[in-house]
């Protein structure tokens, strides 16, 4: 590849990074983004994996309240298969807590119509013990609201789907080592970790969305002449961990009181339930952050208080990554900003801070800033432009309705191709309306994964259709592999099929991320870890 002119070139395919690649594109920027991994596979996997409307920040922070209510709003209109209504119980023990509660969700009651979600309701002791079938004990009572899960790691694919097709050049696994100014132009150098080729491109402005990695790349990619004060800290990035449960738990969301007065969330996904999460400093290295045996304490701790069952549930896996948080100094972690800072330097842009929930109105204000300089005058069309998956859904199935497409969708599968109502779901939860399309073009297959119900049909469209490559992509685009099992069922299946359609499974670099990721919850399922040290060693032929 020649050195080829763009506009913008862009560090990071977290949801961020993809979020502003998609608003460029459709704006009909020349642009080009560089994931070294692949697409939110770090901050973006690690989250709570909640599209909420962030009622913690009423009170110190407002804004960031009014503009996530409303950005959830947007997801139901542009993305409307891929998100689930839940239930969220916010517990209390103390009646004189409770109370304010009570009032503090009046105010957020005025945010709920603008993400289409129930006003607030006081519940009893009784109540809360009824919703949640027993399991959840609490003194005083609760308070019910509603808020939206999401696969976080598909809504960042999808992003970086539809900017490619927008005509964004996309490229994961690809690491940026160099980005120098060349006259006017910034020339960037990357190398694809998977075959060593090389990239060269020039453009004329970069965008550095690499999330916790950013003063990682101000100080290892750009150059001093370029940036002067790159060995100032831009972040202080915070470490969150979450303890990952088979299964649906519980329909509701909870959120209670950790032993340090912090609040925590006990959340049901779609084939798992997590549980999380910490929020401490983090003065290491971005690529190399452990989770201790003290964090899973902390938080198992803290959930039998209301859980009082949580350590009979078996964890099978644990997930951990870093908040790109603005630098600041004299307050706790919990208490900096989630807002997001723009700094540039005479066409470098580093673009800290943000949320899961707003990556959207992040991505439009970024590319509002990145169009002014290049001299467009152009307008975002990402609230209104559906995402890939949501191309066929009518007026009426999205915005307040939306739960209406994915049913529509599930009822054409499971009719049309003679499949359980529980198999159509995860594909449409998955691939939306495109799931009709990857039936077509590579059929069901044999079932490869069990635990999560994959069929081979999906490892062919993960690879030809979604810029998957090795085993751990594959995982974040199925959920095959990444569930009860860690792979110990299904990988060598899985694996072949990848071989055979021109993948490179990576398969010890996965074994060793899911060794990494089983081990800090080792103690608290002894039999899976046991089955998975032989399978590891057996693979990785110790």
């Amino acid at each position: 590849m020649g050195e080829i002119l763009y506009d913008v070139a862009i560090i990071g395919g977290g949801i961020n990074g993809v979020g502003i690649a998609r608003d460029l594109s459709l704006r009909g920027i020349k642009c080009i983004l560089f994931e070294k991994n692949d697409f939110g596979w770090a901050t973006t996997w690690s989250s709570s994996s909640m599209v909420h409307g962030g009622a913690r920040y009423i009170i110190n922070d407002i804004g960031v309240t009014e503009k996530s209510s409303k950005e959830a709003g947007v997801l139901t209109e542009i993305l409307p298969y891929m998100l689930s209504r839940r239930p969220f119980l916010l517990l209390q023990n103390s009646k004189t807590m409770l109370n304010l509660f009570d009032i503090y969700m009046d105010v957020y009651d005025f945010f709920s119509k603008k993400r289409y979600s129930i006003k607030h309701i006081r519940l009893s002791p009784d109540e809360v013990l009824q919703i949640t079938g027993g399991e959840v004990l609490v003194k005083t009572g609760g308070i019910l609201i509603e808020e939206y899960a999401v696969d976080p790691q598909r809504m960042a694919l999808v992003n970086a789907i539809s900017a490619s097709e927008n005509g964004a050049q996309i490229y994961n696994h690809t690491e940026v080592i160099s980005a120098r100014k060349s006259g006017d132009l910034i020339e960037v150098i990357a190398q694809n970790k998977l075959n060593n080729s090389e990239i060269k491109i020039k453009s004329k402005l970069l965008v550095n969305s690499s999330g916790p990695w950013i003063d990682k790349v101000v100080r290892n990619v750009f150059s001093s002449k370029d940036f002067p004060d790159k060995k100032r800290n831009r972040l202080r990035p915070t470490k969150g961990i979450h303890i990952v449960f088979p299964g649906k738990v519980l329909n509701t969301v909870l959120s209670f009181l950790a032993i340090d007065g912090r609040y925590l969330l006990f959340v049901p996904l779609e084939d798992r339930t997590i549980l999380g999460t910490t929020d401490d400093d983090f003065f290491g290295d971005p690529d190399d952050v452990d989770i201790l045996r003290d964090e899973v304490e902390y938080l198992l701790h803290s959930a039998e208080r209301f859980i009082p069952k949580i350590r009979d549930l078996k964890p099978f896996s644990t997930k951990v990554g870093l908040r790109p948080t603005p630098y600041v100094y004299g307050k706790n972690e919990d208490k900096i900003t989630r807002e997001f800072e723009i700094e540039d330097i005479d066409g470098f842009i580093n673009v800290s801070g943000g949320k899961l929930a707003s990556f959207r109105l992040l991505s439009e204000i970024v590319s509002d800033y990145v169009c002014k300089k290049l001299g467009v005058n152009k307008k975002s069309r990402t609230a209104y432009v559906q995402l890939p998956g949501a191309d066929s859904a009518k007026k009426d199935e999205r915005g307040r309705n939306f739960e209406r497409f994915t049913s529509r969708l599930v009822d054409e599968i499971s009719t049309e191709y003679l499949v359980p109502d529980n198999i159509a779901y995860f594909l449409v939860k998955k691939y939306g309306d495109r799931s009709k399309e990857l039936i077509k073009k590579y059929g069901f297959g044999d079932l490869v994964c069990r635990c999560a119900n994959v069929f081979e049909g999906e490892i062919k469209w993960a690879v030809k259709e979604e810029m998957a490559f090795t085993l751990d992509d594959i995982a974040r685009r199925t959920w095959a592999c990444d569930n009860l099992c860690n792979g110990i069922m299904c990988l060598k299946k899985i694996e072949k099929v990848i071989t055979e359609i021109g993948g490179i499974p990576k398969t010890n670099e996965f074994i060793l991320r899911r060794k990494k990721l089983l081990y800090p919850v080792r103690m608290y399922n002894p039999k899976l870890w046991e089955e998975f040290e032989n399978f590891a060693k057996k693979e990785l032929k110790e």
